[in-house]
């Protein structure tokens, strides 16, 4: 059991929004998608849900294509935060439409959830605040039955609490049921401690596909002085800058090897201290201008 996306492009007006877009999707994991705004996140769940006819590409689910069996949609769940005709429904009703789509929505289980966060079936979505809709939608999600979950920007503008029962319910929901998770934030630390993979989305394409596990196998970041102020070649060749801090670099390598190891010491740095890696140096890498540096005081 997977989903596969192939190659999956969109247009709108005849502006690219994304390009040839690849990667795998497999059960029982948490997939972050990281991107400027702009850099076409929506527009891939979108597409991916049917929301929008692809330009080109294609999504396989269990091995199927699903132009040729589009009933393998209901594996995959979304829900369009940005475009939904909830407002003057209730719980209840919102609910009722859903279990019309999923043959495995369990009503028992979303009744039972509706009383664990204590929402009643009776109020009406426009009622709630921003993030009891949130969680509504991640209550939703999980008693659909599907194995494969979309999540757009879920931890948008919501204070601590909530995102930490919103993650809470996420990490449970992996756990007990296997159920897999395609989350886009710009909160990125949310994201570190909850991801087991991460894609990277820039000029409407995918940049990266990163394991975090073997990302933090291979590459290092490193807070580095030297005796003077000409950097080593082996920092302008083989690691890219993330800070400075007056004398000191922070600098990122995405392939550290005993060679790069050996070349550094032998600069004589006058301190070299290894810094925990984050998805955040990742975005700044791999996402931001390399003309630019960020520079503390």
């Amino acid at each position: 059991m997977s989903i596969q996306v192939k190659g999956l492009s969109k247009q709108i007006n005849r502006q690219l929004i994304i390009d040839k877009v690849s990667f795998d999707w497999q059960p029982g994991r948490i997939i972050g998608l990281v991107g400027r705004n702009g850099a076409g996140k929506t527009t891939l769940f979108r597409t991916m849900a049917d929301h929008y006819l692809p330009t080109a590409g294609t999504l396989v689910i269990d091995g199927q294509d699903v132009k040729q069996a589009p009933q393998q949609r209901q594996q995959l769940f979304y829900i369009d935060t940005q475009n939904n005709f909830f407002s003057n429904q209730t719980l209840a009703q919102i609910a009722a439409v859903y279990a019309l789509g999923y043959s495995a929505f369990d009503q028992d289980r979303f009744q039972h959830l509706l009383t664990a966060e204590n929402l009643a079936g009776t109020s009406r979505y426009r009622q709630l605040s921003k993030g009891q809709r949130m969680l509504f939608q991640i209550l939703l999600a999980l008693v659909s039955g599907t194995p494969y979950v979309i999540l757009d920007e879920p931890f948008d503008g919501l204070d601590i609490l909530v995102r930490e029962r919103i993650v809470a319910r996420i990490v449970s929901e992996v756990a007990e049921r296997q159920t897999s998770f395609l989350i886009s934030s710009h909160n990125l630390a949310e994201l570190d401690g909850l991801c087991d993979q991460v894609l990277f989305l820039k000029d409407h394409q995918l940049v990266a596909n990163y394991d975090l596990e073997d990302l933090r196998e291979q590459a290092r970041k490193f807070q580095l002085v030297f005796p003077s102020k000409t950097v080593p070649a082996v920092v302008k060749t083989d690691g890219q800058l993330v800070k400075v801090y007056g004398r000191v670099l922070e600098v990122y390598f995405d392939h550290y090897t005993d060679a790069i190891d050996a070349a550094l010491k032998a600069a004589h740095p006058v301190m070299m201290t290894a810094c925990p890696l984050t998805i955040t140096d990742v975005f700044r890498v791999k996402l931001g201008d390399p003309r630019s540096v960020m520079v503390g005081d």
